[in-house]
This record gives C-alpha cells, structure tokens and sequence, in this order.
C-alpha cells in the first residue's frame, strides 16, 4: 500500500448551512448531499470543480449523541489545519479580500509557492497552497 495523498477532510459544525456558504463563497467548491453519513444526520459534500468531495461537512447538532465530545471553534486537539493544493491565486486573495476575510499571505519567489491562510466558521485553520504561482 502507497499513500498518494488527502482524498478529504471531515468539518464538524453547529451551523451547516453558514459553514456551506463559507466553502462556497471562499473556496468556490459546490455542495452536494452526503449520502454515507448515518439517517438523520445531516451534512454536505463540497466538491471541486471535478466533482471530487474535498470536504465533509456534518452537522453535529444531528448526530443525537456521535459527536458530544466535539465543540465545533474550540481547539481541535492535535490538528492544526488541513491544506489544499489550488489554482489561481491572485483571484482567491482578490475574492478573500473582497469578502473582508481575515487572512494572512506568504509568498515564496524562490520556491514559486504563494499560501493564503485563513480560517473557517468553525476555528478550523486552512493553508491554500498554489505552485508555480509566482
């Protein structure tokens, strides 16, 4: 067995539909029903422009009881973010910054990678990654 990479990230929230618009809005991924989850529980795929699910999202508040532990925008534990490899990075800091996000930039000439980090609606820290953008 040979790992190739991340095939998707699981975002617990106590407020889907805000957390939807969030990957919508931001990252432009479209939203799809997630049928793998367990009846009752609610939730969304968000695909990218493929049609790939990137992540998750499960509304915790419908879980009756799976994910008590969990508090969605406390501390996640050991996990500090998730990364994503994306294009076009003058338009995503464009719309970043256009929808007043908070966010913080580093570029790297030498290694032509420019990073946007930001943060969801639920304190789950993201890395945008864009090679070959500088």
């Amino acid at each position: 067995m040979a790992v190739s990479g991340i095939d998707h990230v699981n975002v617990l929230t106590d407020d889907l539909e805000a957390t939807a618009r969030f990957y919508e809005d931001v990252l432009g991924l479209s939203r799809s029903p997630n049928p793998t989850v367990a009846v009752h529980i609610a939730g969304y795929w968000m695909r990218d422009g493929e049609g790939n699910a990137v992540v998750h999202l499960v509304d915790r508040t419908t879980a009756r009881g799976r994910y008590d532990a969990y508090r969605p925008g406390e501390p996640t534990n050991a996990l500090h973010h998730f990364a994503l490899r994306c294009a076009g990075y003058a338009q995503m800091r464009a719309r970043i910054e256009a929808l007043g996000l908070p966010h913080r930039v580093n570029e790297h000439p030498a290694l032509g990678l420019a990073q946007i980090f930001l943060v969801d609606p639920n304190a789950v820290n993201i890395e945008l990654n864009f090679h070959g953008a500088l």
